[in-house]
């Protein structure tokens, strides 16, 4: 069983705009991402976090133009780390680093830049995204297993430089395996944690073990407690094996295959339910209040509307150590989903049929 925080922290996404997730377990298995074997005699931890350091590339997100009070334009952008997976051009980093973005660019460790186009994305399931840059010249990572990894186990961060873009290298330690981490709206599995210093431009970076393999995608930094006491050292990433099917995925059919209904974001698509503002009469202690449904998506075509509460997925109540995303994420694929949803004071069932409809930024 995966071990849980018993409080929410504050937490801080440490390259762009938020996303929520949740992640899949995937046993260790061969995969077409490790190309690049591990050679028979290991390199020294110095040699293989200097191989190491090529793979490792700047995002720039464009963000598309806002205009101020005074009627001025102002464009803005996202900084974030990626992961160059092979000598095709594919790039990991973090679905919040290009979120909304109008244009991409990553920079290489040679200060190189290359336009990048979106492949595809795992949110809110899995904080990760997928690109393409012109392949050539590019050195790709290995990917190690990540559950071969044990609290106290040697770790280092490579993450590209803020000011200059230049990749840096920051070392730790695994201080904690398969992590459960509820934040509101979402319980992040399968979580390594590490002291290794963690901070903004740090998304989408690697967490690599002593043979210089990428196990974990570098994700967030928890800044605080509820209470506000200042807390240092803890940064969490996305284990490398529980993105293994996502990725293999899209690297053979350049798309994730995985079913949506079209309200599964945080933020975008459902809000968590206020409960301070539940009366003692409420039908729901907790549920995801629909703010908008994509055009076109199973949800629309079983007639869920913006204002429904779903309270329930295929029975299950929805509550804060079971969100409506991890309950979506772990629904069958391939199978109906049924919602309980209350609009205007009633209850109603609503089966929803997933499919893949090409998650959008």
């Amino acid at each position: 069983m995966a071990a849980l925080f018993a409080a929410v922290l504050v937490v801080a996404l440490v390259g762009g705009v938020a996303g929520a997730l949740v992640t899949l377990r995937f046993a260790p298995r061969p995969s077409p991402l490790q190309a690049q074997a591990t050679p028979p005699s290991a390199p020294s931890r110095a040699a293989s976090v200097t191989r190491a350091l090529q793979g490792i590339v700047t995002i720039v997100a464009h963000l598309p133009p806002r205009t101020d009070a005074q009627g001025q334009q102002i464009e803005s952008e996202n900084l974030g780390s990626g992961i160059i997976l092979n000598e095709a051009g594919l790039v990991l980093t973090n679905y919040h680093v290009v979120a909304g973005a109008a244009r991409l660019t990553v920079v290489l460790s040679t200060g190189e830049r290359r336009p990048a186009a979106y492949v595809a994305d795992d949110s809110p399931f899995n904080d990760m995204a997928v690109l393409r840059v012109q392949g050539g010249g590019l050195r790709a990572v290995s990917l190690g297993d990540s559950d071969a990894l044990k609290p106290g186990d040697p770790l280092t961060v490579v993450s590209s430089g803020l000011v200059t873009f230049e990749n840096q290298v920051k070392a730790g330690v695994v201080s904690a395996v398969h992590l459960d981490f509820p934040r509101p709206g979402v319980v992040l599995q399968d979580m390594l944690q590490t002291d290794a210093a963690v901070n903004h431009g740090d998304s989408g970076g690697a967490l690599l073990n002593e043979r210089g393999e990428v196990v974990g995608l570098v994700a967030t930094v928890v800044r605080s407690t509820p209470s506000g006491e200042t807390v240092e050292g803890v940064g969490l990433a996305h284990s490398v094996n529980s993105l293994r099917g996502v990725l293999d995925a899209v690297v053979q059919n350049g798309a994730n295959p995985r079913p949506r209904l079209g309200i599964e974001r945080l933020g975008t698509h459902h809000t968590p339910v206020d409960r301070s503002k539940l009366s003692t009469s409420s039908p729901y202690a907790d549920g995801a209040v629909i703010v908008a449904i994509d055009r076109g998506s199973p949800a629309e075509a079983a007639g869920v509307r913006v204002g429904d509460v779903v309270a329930a997925v295929n029975g299950q109540p929805i509550e804060s150590l079971a969100p409506f995303v991890n309950l979506l994420g772990v629904s069958p694929a391939g199978r109906d989903v049924r919602l309980t949803v209350f609009r205007g004071g009633q209850q109603l069932a609503v089966t929803v049929t997933p499919r893949p409809i090409g998650a959008t930024r």
